[in-house]
């Protein structure tokens, strides 16, 4: 078996994974390359061949933090119980 990264001419890994060897070329459609190795596409890429560390900003630029999303927009999570609580409650308001 052999390990390898498929990636295009920008050097942007575009998946890995494990191949018998005599698949090893077939990993790689038109416009991409492969080489052996073990890489992640997150944090590293490829320069002149080799597997290098992406830069703080390049990971960030390209995996941005999700937005914040406000208290009174946030999903609660209760139980059933708690729910039923409510609903009976709504039931009783709804009684008078």
């Amino acid at each position: 078996m052999k390990k390898f990264v498929v990636y295009n001419q920008e050097g942007e890994i575009l998946r890995t994974g494990y191949c018998a060897g005599e698949d090893f070329f077939r990993q790689a459609q038109d416009g991409e390359f492969v080489m052996e190795g073990i890489a992640n596409d997150v944090i590293q890429k490829i320069v002149d061949g080799n597997i290098v560390d992406k830069t703080p900003e390049e990971i960030k630029r390209e995996n941005p933090s999700p937005p914040e999303i406000p208290e009174s927009q946030r999903p609660a999570y209760i139980t059933n119980e708690q729910w039923q609580d409510v609903l009976n409650r709504l039931k009783v308001l709804e009684q008078r």
